[in-house]
């Protein structure tokens, strides 16, 4: 079992709401374009996607050679590189990443994910099960309106 029951009522919102959307202008941008921001501290499965986060973690632990998780750590990886005439560095960044992300796929990387680690079938159901709660509900709360 991923949760105990003993720990159950630690990952329950007492006052849900859902989550609600506001905007962020990017005044350092030509056009200043609208960056959507969607606070979900208040959403039912945030405390459970959080834990989830954590589990998955040690489960299915990813490398993250290409990702940079904090300034900290891109200092501490730039220091590593040695410094040679004409070096170029590139950042990328993501951008419309959530609306794009098909759900489906997710499920089948983690079913993979599950596989290549082994994982047993009823670690890898109860897995599934909660990936499937969480990225489900994919709703916000704008001006009055609950948007899907």
């Amino acid at each position: 079992m991923l949760i105990g029951m003993e720990n159950k009522g630690k990952f329950i919102n007492l006052n849900p709401e859902p989550p609600s959307l506001r905007e962020l202008i990017k005044v350092h941008k030509t056009n200043m374009p609208i960056r959507p921001i969607v606070n979900l501290k208040n959403a039912p499965s945030y405390k459970l996607a959080k834990l989830f986060t954590g589990i998955l973690k040690s489960y299915i632990p990813l490398p993250n050679v290409y990702n940079v998780q904090n300034s900290v750590q891109l200092i501490r990886d730039l220091s590593d590189i040695p410094f040679v005439p004409g070096l170029k560095l590139a950042s990328m960044d993501i951008s419309d990443m959530c609306t794009n992300i098909p759900t489906e796929g997710v499920i089948n990387i983690i079913i993979n994910l599950c596989e290549v680690y082994n994982l047993d079938k009823i670690l890898t159901k109860n897995i599934l099960t909660i990936t499937r709660l969480i990225i489900t509900q994919n709703y916000f709360w704008f001006k009055g309106n609950t948007y899907v």
